[in-house]
């Protein structure tokens, strides 16, 4: 029996007023796959993912996410299906909301509780607050909390409906070195948990892919450079021409950790 890819994009392309943002962008995501997108400033990622997550539709070519193909579906209803880590929602959050209602909100798609949880809902919500060590700050306002706190809230909210697709938008910018890590672990202990969602991670930094992350999509200029199994995107050369730099990728622990090589004509330094 054949099974449904998460994702589908079929040659899409997407154009604000005269300017092309991506250019032909074909992927295609599968059960059991976790994916990085990665690629400069300015490079389309952003646009990449507001097409995934519902927010626009292609200009050119054919969207399906999650068996609903884009033109014959209610966008506003397939969000409901997808859980969204982003700066965006981060800023939107009320500060001075407790830990536990921020989490609740999410299954409501609200920024706000405005909405009487079940019996149900408050144990997920305590579940989803104990895998990422929330469970003593649930009483806490989001404004006291640290960075790397207010990140793993935002991602129990996105896991609150118990989402198919959970996109994490750059979540470890701004996070120092330990908060980080603390992040990256959860992402990774969410990638290895099996019936979890299909992950996709947006990062410039090649250093943040978890070892859970299978496979990547490189792009550059709003096209795309190389994708498929990590193993065989995330080289020195790929990595090279996306970024525009010499680079050398050396593993460890599972991560893959990019040194910009001197230049012997630029200087680089």
């Amino acid at each position: 029996m054949s099974v449904s890819p998460i994702v589908r994009l079929s040659r899409i392309s997407f154009i604000r007023g005269s300017t092309a943002i991506l250019h032909d962008v074909s992927l295609q995501i599968n059960p059991g796959e976790h994916w990085a997108i990665i690629g400069p400033n300015g490079s389309g990622k952003t646009s990449l993912v507001s097409i995934i997550n519902g927010y626009h539709q292609p200009s050119e070519g054919e969207a399906i996410v999650l068996g609903r193909r884009f033109g014959a579906t209610d966008l506003r209803e397939l969000r409901r299906f997808i859980g969204e880590c982003s700066s965006e929602i981060r800023d939107m959050v009320h500060n001075r909301e407790p830990v536990r209602d921020i989490v609740l909100s999410g299954k409501f798609a609200s920024i706000g509780l405005y909405e009487s949880p079940t019996s149900k809902d408050w144990q997920r919500a305590d579940e989803l607050m104990d895998f990422f060590g929330l469970s003593g700050l649930s009483d806490r306002p989001f404004r006291t909390l640290s960075n790397g706190e207010q990140q793993k809230t935002i991602i129990a909210r996105a896991l609150m409906p118990e989402p198919s697709l959970l996109v994490l938008d750059e979540p470890c910018a701004g996070l120092d070195l330990k908060a980080r890590e603390e992040l990256l672990g959860s992402v990774q202990r969410m990638g290895a948990t099996p019936g979890g969602p299909a992950l996709i991670y947006i990062t410039h930094h090649i250093e943040e892919i978890v070892p859970a992350i299978t496979h990547a999509l490189a792009l550059r200029q709003g096209r795309v450079v190389a994708q498929g199994a990590k193993n065989e995107v995330l080289t020195d050369d790929v990595l090279g021409r996306v970024f525009g730099v010499n680079i050398e990728v050396r593993e460890r622990d599972g991560r893959l950790w990019p040194v910009v090589l001197r230049s012997k004509n630029a200087g680089i330094s």
